[in-house]
């Protein structure tokens, strides 16, 4: 009987409460495990090792992932230092800035406005030649060590080049590996190419989204090249790519015309969007807390993509305007990239600081008292490649203000009200409206909860496995092909 080999590599390495990524993975292990319980079909699980290549992952080891993961909470970290806020080195302008004022300071009070003054009229010009030693280094460091090529041109020759020694992979042909965690860091798609190519297996892999590419100031580091190159590699090693939205199929399709790679097979599947029942009493301190007072939601990392400053300013400016008794905003996420000017200012900003609040390692069981309490959810994000939060507002019943950006509107459809994520007045106004209705937001939530068809994750994974399953080839099929 062929195999669905499902990796786990993200799961297996997590020691936090599930977001995005993490949980698709999750819950596509967990109904594995029910398959295989069930005896509905074969499945076995996998995770992979850059030195010893894919190595069989037990079920009770997958099972003790699980557990951590599903049993992770505000409670459990009660004893653990807070979450790490690494503060990057200071950018090269702030460092030209601040020596700039050193220097004039030094100079006779005769002379500091004039010396002042002459630096403010050439910020420009200093501005310009930072950015051309920027490039200079860069172009030098190119030069130096040039990235590897290969990515607008794929061949077998070239996934045929050597990799590390390791094993080969367990897979058998007419097997089906299926990976959605975090490729990119975690797998060699070469290598994966190789085993496909000599044991004759079928590759099912996922794109979320392709932000790092069309988007790149929005993630951490110059990531363009080397996610061009997985997305190539991708295109290339995939027997069928599983996106989770049409946004991201369209823009995926785009990409891959652009490097002039083939173009894989591709379907769209709809992520689960209902938090699992946890059965416990135990309430975290921080949001036990919340629970009595009036607050709005937003659930998501805290980063620079996701945009808390627009809400930020959002809630500034309607207590500039005078607005009394505003409810809180709760930021649920950890800290991420880009956000340290952001993080200093909620921690510091006197209009706002005691209006937000931060909450991290909520457990799935608070997440959901969380959704259930809330006024409302918002999710102001500058691009997704779906929009998990809008769909678990929505499947908690609950009224959403959000982007109306790339995949959002395809999630919340016209059960949501969009607002461009970049218009401040706008979410202060929209905001402003819907806490001074409730009857109205009421309304609101009582036609969500009429119409919204929320899709659980057992459907999700089924769907994922309906797909594999699809891509099958038992060794009588082979035969009948070949003849």
């Amino acid at each position: 009987m062929n195999t669905i080999w499902l990796d786990v590599s993200t799961v297996m390495v997590w020691h936090r409460p599930a977001v995005g990524i993490v949980r698709v993975e999750a819950e596509c292990a967990a109904y594995g495990l029910q398959r295989l319980e069930a005896a509905v079909g074969s499945v076995r699980f996998c995770r992979f090792h850059l030195t010893s290549g894919y190595q069989e992952v037990s079920t009770a080891e997958l099972r003790v992932a699980l557990a951590g993961i599903q049993g992770r909470s505000a409670a459990a970290h009660k004893n653990e230092p807070p979450p790490p806020h690494v503060v990057p080195a200071v950018p090269m302008e702030r460092r030209v800035k601040a020596l700039v004022l050193r220097l004039i300071n030094r100079l006779p009070a005769g002379l500091r406005a004039s010396a002042f003054a002459f630096a403010v009229q050439r910020r420009e010009a200093f501005a310009a030649a930072l950015r051309g030693y920027r490039e200079l280094r860069h172009a030098i460091k190119t030069f130096v060590r040039p990235p590897q090529v290969g990515f607008l041109a794929m061949t077998d020759s070239i996934f045929g080049a050597p990799t590390a020694q390791r094993p080969p992979a367990p897979f058998r042909s007419g097997d089906v590996y299926v990976s959605m965690g975090l490729d990119w860091d975690q797998k060699d798609l070469v290598y994966l190419y190789e085993q496909k190519r000599n044991l004759g297996f079928k590759v099912v892999l996922f794109c979320y989204d392709v932000i790092p590419v069309k988007f790149p100031h929005l993630c951490v580091g110059d990531v363009v090249a080397s996610f061009a190159r997985y997305f190539a590699n991708l295109a290339w090693c995939a027997d069928k790519v599983l996106c989770i939205s049409e946004c991201s199929q369209n823009d995926l399709k785009a990409l891959l015309s652009e490097l002039g790679t083939p173009l894989p097979n591709m379907s769209v599947i709809k992520l689960g969007c209902q938090l699992p029942l946890v059965a416990t009493d135990v309430i975290a301190s921080d949001v036990a807390a919340l629970l009595g007072q009036r607050f709005v939601l937003f659930v998501s990392t805290i980063e620079r993509r996701k945009n808390h400053e627009t809400l930020y300013r959002a809630y500034a400016r309607l207590v500039e305007a005078g607005e009394a008794n505003l409810p809180l905003l709760v930021f649920v996420g950890m800290p991420g990239w880009g956000v340290n000017d952001l993080m200093a200012d909620l921690q510091l900003d006197p209009r706002t600081k005691d209006l937000i609040k931060l909450l991290h390692h909520v457990n799935d069981a608070d997440l959901a008292r969380l959704y259930q309490h809330a006024l409302m959810t918002v999710f102001p994000s500058l691009y997704e490649g779906w929009g998990l939060p809008v769909a678990e507002s929505l499947a908690a019943g609950k009224c959403c203000l959000a982007s109306s950006v790339a995949s959002i509107p395809e999630v919340g459809g016209d059960l949501v009200e969009y607002v461009d994520p970049w218009d401040v007045p706008a979410w202060a106004e929209r905001l402003l409206w819907y806490f001074n209705n409730p009857s109205l937001v009421a309304n609101k939530e009582a036609q969500i909860k009429g119409s919204y068809q929320p899709m659980s994750w057992p459907k999700c994974a089924e769907d994922v496995f309906g797909h594999a399953t699809g891509l099958m080839i038992t060794p009588l099929t082979q035969q009948a092909t070949s003849c």
